[in-house]
């Protein structure tokens, strides 16, 4: 009988597909004191202070997150990060795991002098890792772009009211592009009053994480343009730090397209 497929560790991660929605669910359903809620509407995990909730609306399209922040319980949301259909679920967790640890202590391990405390904004981690600013932004933004062009760091320019931002009436403070903003793979959108640590950290994912995928979980259409390597049981551990390096030499082709700095 033929073995089963291998898993990979396939680069870069926006390209892999949106991958396992237990990537997700595993950190949040063994946090201590969330909470987990479900109904036909919508999957609900809720921080134990009551300031946080995850949500899984299938309205929203699948595989889709939207995560909410409240300066108090059963307020009104203060920010939102919405993790739209297909965004790699390595991103999401991202952005969720630290979120998780960082409300223990109201975020001030994650701030300047904390212990979990990283220097630099996204925009300068990326920029280290070669995603270079886009000359032709379209006006009242920012990009940056990837290395191989296909994968968007979006920064809007300008005040917009916050309510209107959690509203959805204008664009989000900033924004996490798969594709080409015309045609896009998949969306991730973060309001402004997002701690700029979780926004850190899922930057940081999108420009150095690999996804653990089977190859057919790799879209069809974006398999060209990836780079894979045998995932040894051990070589993945998700986190917002350096990713691991694969378990053995590349065995498919690398990105297409010219490499700018």
């Amino acid at each position: 009988m033929p073995s089963a497929s291998p898993l990979l560790l396939v680069t870069p991660v926006y390209l892999a597909g949106p991958g396992d929605p237990f990537t997700v669910t595993f950190p949040l359903d063994t946090a201590p004191g969330w909470t987990r809620t479900e109904t036909a509407d919508v999957l609900r995990y809720t921080s134990p202070c009551g300031r946080a909730t995850v949500a899984h609306e299938p309205a929203a399209g699948p595989r889709s997150w939207t995560v909410r922040g409240y300066l108090a319980p059963d307020g009104e949301p203060f920010w939102a990060a919405r993790f739209g259909p297909g965004t790699p679920a390595e991103i999401t967790t991202a952005f969720t795991t630290p979120l998780i640890d960082g409300l223990r202590s109201n975020h001030r391990d994650y701030l300047e002098g904390g212990p979990q405390y990283r220097p630099g904004s996204p925009a300068s981690l990326l920029a280290e890792r070669g995603w270079w600013p886009n000359p032709n932004s379209p006006s009242g933004f920012h990009d940056q772009i990837a290395p191989d062009g296909r994968a968007y760091y979006r920064h809007r320019v300008g005040y917009q009211p916050p309510q209107a931002e959690l509203d959805g009436q204008v664009p989000a403070s900033w924004a996490m592009i798969g594709g080409s903003p015309h045609r896009p793979l998949w969306q991730a959108d973060f309001t402004i009053g997002v701690p700029f640590y979780l926004l850190t950290r899922s930057a940081v994912a999108l420009a150095v994480h690999p996804a653990r995928r089977l190859r057919t979980d790799i879209p069809r259409a974006n398999r060209p343009h990836v780079t894979t390597g045998r995932a040894a049981p051990a070589a993945f551990a998700l986190s917002a730090e350096e990713p691991p390096t694969p378990a053995s030499a590349p065995n498919s082709t690398t990105a297409g397209g010219p490499r700018r700095r």
